[in-house]
């Protein structure tokens, strides 16, 4: 039987008891970045079955993945991004790609204009990918040896997912300038407010 609400209770009452179960107030995206202290690090583990979407390479959309992703600002604001893992397409055991990939952004930031140009190396190779349902995806290489480029790479040509990740770090990097130049290339939506509802992002966190 639910509990029993006195009618005779006021509204002041009532009101009170709202307040005090309201969760606390999402602060603005540039708001949080500015609390960050530096050095920042935070490391990600993601898996994808089916549900990657954005990620094209070489011609090749890749719909599954799984990666770990290593992501700072060190004392002196050199952005670092590093990222391992392999993609593959589901339901296509041959289109497997194991990869490591490192994207750096020079200091300081003052001579550096956020979301321009990023200093990127990754070594790749390919090969069949079966997944266990324990153990998860399994990479068998082929006989092809393994391929390392060097690049320099626009912001907007990289995958979504590690658009997100740099934008991050832009934003701890320095706030404003980060803030001004996605509001300038009217992306400020896509890859700067979008950070005030993940509740994790800001934040000195391992996994």
């Amino acid at each position: 039987m639910p509990p029993w609400i006195d009618p005779n209770e006021t509204r002041s009452v009532w009101d009170k008891e709202s307040e005090q179960h309201l969760p606390d107030r999402i602060r603005p995206t540039v708001e949080r970045a500015h609390e960050v202290s530096v050095p920042f690090q935070y490391r990600e583990q993601r898996s994808f079955d089916g549900t990657l979407s954005d990620v094209e390479v070489d011609g090749v959309e890749y719909t599954s993945g799984e990666y770990v992703v290593d992501a700072g600002v060190t004392h002196e604001r050199l952005l670092k991004l590093h990222v391992r893992g392999v993609l593959w397409q589901a339901g296509d055991s041959g289109s497997g790609r194991r990869f490591k990939l490192q994207i750096v952004r020079e200091k300081p930031p003052t001579d550096t204009v956020p979301y321009d140009k990023y200093a990127v190396w990754q070594r790749y190779q390919f090969g069949d990918v079966t997944v266990d349902p324990v153990e998860g995806p399994q990479f068998d290489p082929d006989a092809e040896p393994t391929q390392t480029e060097r690049t320099t790479t626009t912001f907007d040509a990289l995958q979504k997912p590690l658009r997100l990740h740099i934008s991050e770090l832009e934003l701890v990097r320095n706030p404003e300038f980060a803030e001004y130049r996605l509001a300038e290339n009217d992306q400020w939506e896509e890859y700067g407010a979008v950070f005030r509802w993940r509740a994790d992002a800001f934040q000195h966190r391992l996994e």
